[in-house]
């Protein structure tokens, strides 16, 4: 009998359905390009397209041959000096500082009168002894009382040495802690070539620089008071009388002030002020020259400081802004991007060769953006003197598209 032999049989695996992974493919997807579409995407960029721009021209002045000078304005510094600014004896130009630090501690408004000082035997021997010495003096009387603003005038007008250290006193006390404050406050306005020793002048030891001088006399101009005393060609008081004012430039050439100053050491000095009216703001040029030792050494710093008035005040002016690149642009990470323009002209105080700042802040990030629409502010800086303007859009820009935020990076 014959056996068959038995066969092998072999188990088939049956393929595993292919539905629910391809289900579980299109899930994914799905969800990955929810997650994708739903990504935030970057914010909008708005980049100036002209940081600095310079006015055209270059500011024409000279100085004199001898001593030092410089020439500013009270908002936008010293825009202009001679080469050598060194430490020299400034006289009673010193008085400018002494004026300043008093106003700073005892502010006036314009038409008010401030405390009163009444005259002690301190303040009548500093009166003699100025006599006797040769200073410049106003004469005062113990037991006379003299207003805040009458001090400030015999100190300013008549250039009264003796009422700079009156003043000192009542402000800090003493002569010496009034002098830290004028050292304190100058180095505080940058004033690196400046050292105070007393507070008129008469010390030799006292020095500056006419650069220095054009700063603290741009930050005593900002008081309405100091700028009302120093333009004042005479004052009464009680025992003096009437009292005239040295510089005797007042009123011509256009000067309303500030200060002169002339003693054998420190020649003869002299800053000026002169207002410029542009629109409905008025600034000050102001001149320094130091050093004029000449047979009339006073006189020709008077004369030297309103040449190089008439030389620069034409110059300083309204200058128009317009940078030839435009003001800046609105960009996005999907390539949609739009030119901004002012509503308004844009113009700024100052002269021939000044460079202006622009900076765009407070922009708009939140889209759509529509044409014509207010998006950011443009910051044009020079100098101490800030102006704003709205910067709106040429073109709208809309959200990015489904696509692109799918296809992203």
């Amino acid at each position: 009998m014959t056996v068959s032999p038995k066969l092998k049989t072999s188990k088939t695996r049956s393929p595993k359905p292919k539905g629910p992974l391809i289900l579980l493919i299109v899930i994914l997807i799905i969800v990955a390009g929810i997650v994708q579409v739903s990504r935030s995407y970057p914010d909008i960029e708005v980049k100036p397209l002209s940081q600095d721009i310079t006015l055209p021209g270059q500011l024409s002045v000279s100085f004199p041959d001898q001593g030092e000078s410089a020439v500013g304005t009270e908002n936008l510094g010293v825009v202009a000096a001679s080469d050598q600014q060194i430490s020299v004896p400034i006289a009673s130009l010193t008085k400018m500082m002494t004026a300043y630090l008093v106003l700073k501690e005892h502010p006036l408004k314009p038409g008010e009168d401030g405390p009163s000082l009444t005259i002690n035997a301190q303040d009548l021997a500093d009166y003699q002894n100025g006599v006797k010495n040769g200073y410049s003096v106003l004469p005062v009387a113990q037991g006379e009382t003299l207003s805040e603003r009458q001090l400030l005038e015999g100190l300013m007008l008549p250039s009264g040495d003796n009422i700079a250290t009156t003043l000192a006193r009542w402000v800090s006390g003493t002569e010496a802690a009034f002098v830290t404050k004028m050292n304190e406050t100058a180095k505080s306005l940058s004033m690196k070539d400046t050292h105070y020793d007393d507070p008129s002048g008469v010390s030799t030891t006292t020095v500056s620089s006419a650069v220095d001088q054009i700063k603290i006399a741009q930050a005593a101009m900002e008081d309405p008071v100091f700028q009302e005393i120093v333009a004042m060609p005479q004052a009464t008081l009680p025992v003096a009388g009437t009292v005239y004012n040295v510089n005797s430039m007042l009123g011509k050439h256009g000067v309303v002030g500030i200060k002169t100053g002339s003693t054998t050491p420190a020649g003869g000095c002299f800053v000026s002020a002169t207002p410029v009216v542009v629109g409905k703001e008025k600034h000050f040029i102001i001149a320094a020259v130091l050093g004029q030792k000449t047979a009339q050494s006073l006189q020709s710093a008077l004369e030297s400081n309103v040449q190089i008035l008439d030389q620069v005040r034409s110059q300083f002016k309204l200058y128009p802004v317009t940078p030839p690149a435009g003001f800046g642009q609105v960009t996005s990470a999907w390539n949609s991007s739009s030119d901004l323009k002012t509503s308004q002209a844009i113009q700024v105080f100052g002269y021939p060769g000044m460079k202006v700042t622009l900076s765009i802040t407070n922009v708009k990030t939140g889209l759509p953006i529509n044409a014509n629409e207010n998006v950011a502010t443009l910051k044009i800086s020079a100098g101490s003197q800030t102006q704003t303007v709205k910067l709106s859009s040429t073109k709208p820009i809309q959200p990015p598209s489904i696509l692109w935020k799918l296809i992203r990076y």
